[in-house]
């Protein structure tokens, strides 16, 4: 049963220099034909049961007023249960009349794009808006009575240091927001800095970033439960957490990808594709061996851990039946730890999950 709902967005007004979503420049005739292909996408998927509701992208909040309308209008008859509707935006574009538009039709979090403070990083980004502009969205989103706000931040940049990266960080924890997402900066191929060659952050650098962060946002009141996901108030992510639940989820527009009944699907990422032939998804049948691994690479990620009893029930044997080796390897390298049914990371582990669930594979 589908209990969460991605809607992707594919459209931006400006390509950020780090970007390799699948995005596409603005406009007004195709942003319409994208609406007319994902109602009846929707149509066809249908996700009656869905708790909470993500619209991602790409940028949400570059589509125009009326666009935006009729995006939230396709979506109501799928709100009815949702107790997390979240919308992604950028602070620059994210106007106050979309902010009221998206409160009257249900949405009650928001997660902004805005990767630093300094506008000097934003300018090396090739980011639209400033300091400024965040500061206001973040006024209009406390104003409109939007209080779960969620922040986006982006480290490893090769004009950034330690002391910009703390700065970024306090002035995140000071803004009146319950959630934080903190992202190395990855360089993607077909980006406009893997274009330029732009080298990636030193790998103990980046670390020493990481753990910075770890340490200013636990003083400022945020839990640290997932690997790049931080709450006050314990208000996590709850789309979020079906994915690392492995929960199965249904994804709607050009790019977005689901997971259902053991197979998932990809849709197709060109846009003229999807306004002309609908999704074509990609389906790729799931084997056990697939989801126990999956299970397991999902779960690992938050600090909860991966629960036994649960994936027995899924699997009908035990972690430890399928992975003993790794997890007997890892607990004696203090990269997991076990607390009765549960397996998580430790902190070191955290910092190596990719290394550590090779042994799993």
């Amino acid at each position: 049963m589908n209990k969460a709902l991605y809607v992707h967005v594919p459209f931006c007004q400006h390509i950020c220099a780090y970007c390799d979503f699948m995005r596409c420049g603005y406009q007004t005739q195709l942003a319409d034909q994208w609406l007319r292909s994902l109602r009846q996408e929707l149509a066809q998927k249908g996700c009656w049961q869905a708790k909470t509701i993500y619209i991602g992208g790409g940028t949400p909040s570059a589509l125009s007023l009326d666009q935006l309308r009729k995006l939230l209008h396709l979506l109501a008859p799928y709100a009815n249960q949702v107790r997390e509707y979240t919308i992604e935006a950028n602070p620059d574009s994210f106007t106050k009349d979309q902010i009221a538009l998206c409160r009257s039709f249900g949405v009650n979090r928001v997660s902004l794009g805005v990767q630093s403070f300094h506008d000097e990083l934003l300018q090396y980004m090739d980011r639209p808006g400033n300091r400024l502009t965040t500061l206001s969205c973040i006024h209009a989103l406390q104003e409109a009575g939007i209080k779960q706000i969620s922040v986006d931040l982006i480290y490893g940049l090769q004009k950034q240091n330690m002391t910009l990266w703390e700065q970024d960080l306090y002035q995140a924890c000071a803004l009146p927001i319950r959630h934080l997402s903190l992202y190395a900066l990855s360089i993607e191929p077909h980006s406009y800095f893997g274009r330029a060659h732009v080298k990636p952050c030193d790998a103990d650098l980046e670390s020493d970033y990481y753990e910075r962060a770890l340490t200013i946002c636990k003083e400022n009141g945020f839990e640290h439960y997932e690997i790049s996901s931080f709450a006050r108030d314990q208000a996590y992510s709850a789309h979020n957490l079906a994915y690392w639940h492995y929960d199965d989820f249904c994804g709607v527009g050009c790019g977005a990808s689901g997971k259902e009944d053991h197979f998932r699907y990809d849709n197709t990422r060109n846009l003229h594709t999807y306004l002309t032939q609908g999704a074509q998804p990609e389906r790729i049948k799931l084997s056990k061996a697939d989801e126990m691994f999956e299970t397991m690479m999902m779960g690992l990620r938050i600090r909860w851990g991966v629960d036994d009893a649960l994936f027995y029930e899924r699997f009908q044997c035990s972690y430890d039946d399928v992975f003993h080796d790794a997890i007997q390897k890892h607990i004696k390298q203090e990269y997991l730890t076990r607390n009765g049914r549960f397996l998580r990371t430790t902190k070191k582990g955290m910092l190596l999950l990719h290394d550590i669930l090779v042994d799993f594979l």
